[in-house]
């Protein structure tokens, strides 16, 4: 019964995956803690935080048995954002917050299975609570671990997110109406090869090697999660990246697989092509300068229920001075010098000035 009512939550709600797995010590942990001894994880000490109950899930629920793992295409946008911005952004942020959206169908699920098993306990999650979701999702043959550090399917690429129910249901017990326990999960095997494209092409060296990704070097990092701005030497590499960055993932030979299928013209594969062109630059100098002139809170309404609020105010114009620095975007510089007065913003608003001021010899 709950494997068909299960197929049919992967027909009802569009997702790509949906499967299960034993909730257990995760199988990469130690690898998680080592990478957390060696900072690799920026400011996000929640991480650190976390640990004891991503080691032993059931500090979450004493009943916490098993898990339900879904994945989710984001690309093409399933849940497409009402404006389009006229600058450079991760793919999935071209949808709105996964975290509302993607845990409403987890909601709807839960409500379903209750009506079938009102004494079991079910806890939803979308990237937002003490689970190494990945290690969750390739326990239950979603996918493998790539070099970029995703977790990547052969017929689903790697654009796709992960969320999951904990659950006090078994399913390695046979049912009423089965005669044997549902068989072990094989897990996909690693398809990664000898590939290093992903590693070649990241801008900052954030993937230091096969697996292995240090954040606080890493684009989506600095202009997602990061509170502060980013080092100098590391500025001019973020390049036009407004929010985010995908190039480890779009360079993947099992991505352009997806591409190829889906029939997406090369220019688009990303929707994250250069906006800074002829054709858009007006656009995009009143969406920046937008940015520079709102307030934090003002920012924070407009961009409420969608990716970019996770940035913040502060963060946005940090991102947006960044590009304007990068691209040169002189018509901008009143409002570039108008923040100089922001102490958070200062040495970096000096910084894109300079980038705006010709060289002369």
């Amino acid at each position: 019964m709950i494997q068909s009512l299960l197929e049919q939550f992967k027909v009802d709600f569009s997702f790509d995956q949906i499967s299960t797995a034993k909730l257990e010590t995760p199988i990469t942990i130690d690898f998680y803690e080592k990478w957390l001894k060696q900072n690799y994880h920026g400011e996000m000490t929640y991480l650190e935080t976390h640990l004891p109950a991503k080691k032993s899930p059931q500090l979450i629920h004493q009943n916490l048995i098993s898990a339900i793992t879904v994945a989710q295409s984001y690309f093409p946008a399933p849940e497409p954002t009402i404006e389009k911005y006229p600058a450079r952004i991760a793919m999935y942020a071209q949808n709105n917050d996964y975290h509302f959206w993607l845990k409403e169908k987890l909601q709807k699920m839960i409500l379903a299975l209750q009506e079938k098993f009102p004494n079991e306990v079910f806890l939803a999650y979308t990237d937002s609570g003490p689970i190494l979701e990945r290690d969750l999702a390739q326990k239950s043959g979603l996918g493998w671990f790539g070099k970029n550090t995703c977790l990547i399917h052969p017929k689903h690429g790697s654009l796709f997110f992960i969320a999951e129910i904990l659950t006090s249901l078994s399913f390695e017990m046979k049912t009423e109406n089965e005669k044997h326990p549902p068989s072990q999960i094989e897990p996909i095997p690693d398809f990664c090869g000898t590939c290093t494209k992903c590693i070649e092409i990241c801008p900052t060296n954030a993937i230091k090697e096969p697996h292995v990704l240090k954040a606080d070097e890493c684009i989506s990092y600095l202009t997602i999660e990061a509170k502060t701005v980013p080092p100098l030497h590391l500025r001019s590499k973020i390049s036009d990246w407004f929010f985010g960055c995908d190039l480890c993932q779009t360079i993947c030979p099992w991505n352009q697989k997806i591409f190829r299928q889906k029939q997406i013209p090369a220019q688009n594969e990303t929707s994250t092509e250069s906006f800074l062109n002829t054709q858009n630059q007006t656009e995009q100098i009143e969406f920046f300068r937008q940015i520079l002139t709102s307030s934090n809170k003002q920012i924070q309404k407009r961009f409420f229920r969608t990716a970019l609020f996770r940035a913040g105010g502060f963060g946005l114009k940090k991102n947006a001075l960044i590009v304007i620095g990068n691209k040169k975007i002189s018509e901008l510089k009143n409002e570039v010098s108008n923040l100089s007065t922001d102490p958070k913003l200062r040495e970096l608003v000096d910084w894109c000035l300079a980038q705006l001021t010709p060289i002369h010899n």
